[in-house]
């Protein structure tokens, strides 16, 4: 038997508050992204630029989730520690890195000429 939709929601809702309040990164990529937001708010940025803003964002705290809960996986599979599963957690990281960084060009793309605009 199926769970009903409004059960496997709260349960979504339960699981994604359970990832933002244990991690400190994806609490501190939630803070940056609600301020890109703001910023963008502030600018009026067009459209699409709001559109690829909101892209990046989620994308960079979905990466961050995923890395977060796969970490939590290799540890329940093996506690112990192993070279291998250092560099499976190096790895995950290197990728969340490399998104917060294209992220921030993206960003500065965006928003370079607004700034030069307004100061």
């Amino acid at each position: 038997m199926s769970i009903p939709f409004i059960k496997r929601f709260k349960r979504a809702i339960i699981g994604f508050f359970s990832v933002v309040t244990s991690e400190t990164n994806i609490r501190f990529m939630s803070v940056v992204g609600v301020i890109v937001l703001a910023v963008a708010w502030w600018f009026k940025v067009s459209r699409i630029e709001l559109i690829v803003l909101l892209v990046i964002v989620f994308s960079v705290l979905i990466l961050e989730g995923i890395n977060t809960i796969l970490e939590r996986v290799i540890d329940l599979v093996e506690p112990r520690y192993k070279e291998v599963v250092r560099e499976i957690k190096d790895g995950l990281a290197g990728l969340v890195l490399l998104a917060s960084i294209g992220a921030a060009v993206v960003g500065i793309i965006i928003f370079w000429p607004y700034i030069i605009e307004r100061f």
